[in-house]
């Protein structure tokens, strides 16, 4: 199997830490390494570097270079503009299917956190053994923890199968990201997951939706993909790949797919999409009293709880009678907000972007 990390994204809540020139997967946030590292170091107490693709912008490429060097360079695939993930995916398929013809492929993304790793690389192998037996694709999702509204849902079904210890389970409907009404009313209810995007696909199977459900698309990356290896590979990326519709591969289509020929597990691995200053440090901190610091700095705290510290490298935070805030320093902006109102950091970005782009940018 070959796992494909996918790096694309600027991540707008979690600005300062994440511009559009250097995102968030790839600032180091967690214990002075970055989202991708730890994603990438993961994958690695499983899989060797050979079966490890990186999928990322062709902005971004210098990241990956820098931060996996083992990873060999044409297994990093790099789009020549930003077209969102139908063709992302719709490109990586292509050309897996014209140097690994038969495999099955996992999809990851880059800037989440998993705390159980055995559990989650264990899930991981299940789903791909079962897809290159039956050829039927297994995604991997996640119990909910909270009223989630930054991520979809779905609502699985009976159970269809024992694999290897594992059930797997029937999907019955994916729901788009839910207001906040509707993210409890899922949370209350049984037999709903967090859609985490992970899962495993026989690269055949694959193709068939893209050429039945996506035709259009699938043929621009389908001519790159027959140039891989030539001279001419870098000049039909350019020219095909900007054909491609923009469109997020849940509309353009996942959900064109028969709901009862995919399957799905329901697990429990500490599965965080880090989405917000808020996420993270009710996914780090020990309780909601203690003071979390990460970054390169160091923090000092005086009559303060509950606070999140992101510091610069040689630089000193102190914090003292407050509680419940976020400030985040970065070499070229700094953030202090009420964790709970991290989420508007994207309104933020917004208004920067506008007014201000050197900042984002």
């Amino acid at each position: 199997m070959k796992i494909v990390i996918f790096c694309g994204g600027y991540g707008t809540r979690m600005w300062p830490a994440s511009r559009k020139s250097y995102p968030k997967q790839f600032f180091p946030i967690i214990g002075g390494k970055s989202f991708f590292e730890h994603t990438l170091h993961r994958f690695e107490k499983a899989y060797k570097p050979e079966d490890i693709l990186i999928s990322t912008e062709a902005t971004y490429a210098d990241f990956i270079y820098k931060l996996a060097p083992e990873i060999p360079v044409e297994n990093v695939i790099i789009e020549p503009e930003r077209r969102d993930n139908l063709a992302a995916i719709a490109l990586v398929t292509a050309l897996c299917e014209k140097r690994f013809p038969g495999e099955v492929i996992f999809f990851s993304w880059s800037d989440h956190l998993i705390k159980k790793e055995k559990e989650f690389l264990q899930y991981v192998k299940v789903a791909g053994d079962y897809a290159h037996e039956t050829g039927t694709p297994v995604s991997v999702n996640e119990y909910p923890t909270f009223p989630n509204i930054y991520d979809g849902w779905l609502h699985f079904g009976n159970k269809i199968n024992t694999y290897n210890g594992v059930n797997l389970y029937e999907i019955e409907k994916f729901i788009e990201k839910p207001n906040l009404q509707t993210a409890k009313r899922l949370f209350k209810s049984k037999g709903y997951l967090i859609h985490t995007g992970y899962g495993a696909w026989r690269i055949d199977r694959l193709v068939g939706y893209f050429k039945e459900y996506a035709g259009e698309s699938y043929a621009h990356v389908e001519k790159i993909a027959q140039t891989w290896g030539t001279d001419q590979f870098e000049s039909t990326l350019k020219s095909e790949y900007g054909k491609i519709e923009k469109n997020s591969i849940d509309y353009g289509l996942f959900e064109k797919i028969p709901a009862n020929e995919r399957l799905t597990m329901a697990v429990d691995t500490g599965w965080q999409d880090v989405g917000t200053w808020q996420l993270m440090f009710e996914s780090l901190a020990s309780d909601a009293e203690a003071n979390l610091v990460e970054g390169e700095g160091k923090a000092r705290f005086i009559d303060a709880s509950g606070n999140l510290v992101v510091g610069s490298k040689g630089k000193m935070v102190a914090v003292i009678g407050l509680s419940n805030i976020a400030v985040i320093d970065t070499p070229t902006g700094l953030l202090v907000s009420s964790l709970e109102k991290t989420a508007r950091v994207k309104e933020l970005f917004g208004m920067l972007e506008k007014d201000d782009p050197d900042f984002v940018n």
